[in-house]
């Protein structure tokens, strides 16, 4: 089969969830079929594969951004002749190949519903009409999805896959009456890092002494971060920006925060922490709950003092720590592996490339 992947962002030139998920899938697709890579890049050329079609996207706006990925992914359709299209971007053009395109959630990158966010419902309502098929990572994305309009009979549910050899456990030196708590994500108000700092400052000043705190990832506004530094100064509380490699700071993390105020599509910070055998205190959502299994200690979407609460339970239970974490690791293992989460992905692809030849 041969398949072309087309999408507007590629690791390590971007570093988020929803990119990993296209790159792994990328991967897996190219150990078993041919495959052409179609990315755009606002970086550095370097960053993404050196086999790709890269659209320098450097300096454009979105709309100027989104016409250059559309005009190359045209002309590559035209050359290689794909028998089906994999996007990660709804506006996947039509290229002469059925398509069929991931959405990993509607939250757009905020957490509220404004005027922005319910036009670009309607496109995706419309969109999706013109599309083999789209692939949602949970079931709560899938009624989104078909909330804001989009054909049920169109959406499959395929859960996003971890990479168990890059996520997994290592053992950490136990503090003394407390705990090393880690929040990995991209830094934006949505994704809630003051409550993660807000939560740690109302430890007991006992556990608090005797504990820290980790905020990593990538910087989407820098504002923000420079709030949450005065916000967390007195306090062991470490910034880790743009950092290379994030699977480490989960290892020797303890536990793992999620106080997300988004309507997360997943929930890869849980399920990622899981996977490093890694308890997580994860703001109560119907995706995060399906994506964990449960397993683990959730809050109520923003309530601090129920946080605090859970992360001082972590602290005074050490085998919760252990017990949640050896579970978790069990569930990722049984659920997410790469291989399998690919089979799926596959067996939709044959099909919808069976139907574009009839």
């Amino acid at each position: 089969m041969k398949l072309l992947l087309v999408a507007r962002r590629y690791p390590p030139d971007v570093r988020s969830g929803t990119e990993t998920v296209f790159q792994n899938l990328a991967e897996q697709a190219q150990k078993h079929h041919a495959v052409r890579l179609v990315v755009g890049f606002t970086r550095d050329r370097s960053l993404v594969p050196e086999d790709a079609v890269a659209v320098d996207m450097r300096g454009m706006g979105r709309r100027q951004a989104w016409q250059a990925l559309w005009w190359a992914a045209v002309r590559e359709s035209r050359r290689f002749k794909p028998d089906v299209v994999l996007a990660n971007s709804i506006e996947v053009p039509a290229l002469g190949a059925p398509a069929v395109c991931i959405v990993h959630d509607l939250n757009f990158g905020t957490e509220s519903r404004d005027v922005g966010t319910r036009a670009r419902e309607l496109f995706y309502r419309f969109k999706s009409r013109r599309l083999k098929a789209v692939v949602t990572v949970s079931q709560a994305s899938m009624e989104r999805l078909v909330e804001v309009g989009v054909p049920a009979d169109r959406v499959s549910v395929i859960h996003n896959g971890v990479d168990l050899e890059r996520f997994q456990p290592s053992s950490t030196q136990p503090l003394d009456g407390g705990l090393r708590f880690a929040y990995p994500s991209r830094i934006l108000p949505g994704k809630g890092q003051h409550l993660a700092i807000d939560a740690f400052a109302r430890l007991p000043k006992r556990l608090k002494q005797r504990s820290s705190l980790d905020i990593v990832g990538a910087v989407v506004d820098p504002v923000f971060l420079e709030q949450l530094k005065v916000q967390a100064f007195g306090l062991s509380v470490t910034f880790n920006t743009d950092v290379p490699a994030i699977a480490p700071f989960y290892q020797r993390a303890d536990a793992v925060l999620f106080p997300t105020l988004m309507q997360e599509g997943f929930g890869f910070t849980a399920v990622e922490a899981m996977a490093c055998a890694k308890p997580v205190v994860w703001s109560e959502q119907p995706a995060i709950r399906e994506a964990t299994g449960g397993i683990g200690l959730p809050f109520a979407s923003g309530q601090v003092e129920e946080m605090r609460d859970q992360m001082q339970r972590l602290i005074e239970e050490p085998g919760l720590v252990e017990k949640l974490g050896a579970q978790g690791r069990e569930y990722v293992a049984s659920h997410y592996a790469w291989p399998s989460v690919w089979k799926r992905y596959e067996d939709l692809l044959t099909q919808v490339a069976a139907q574009g030849k009839h």
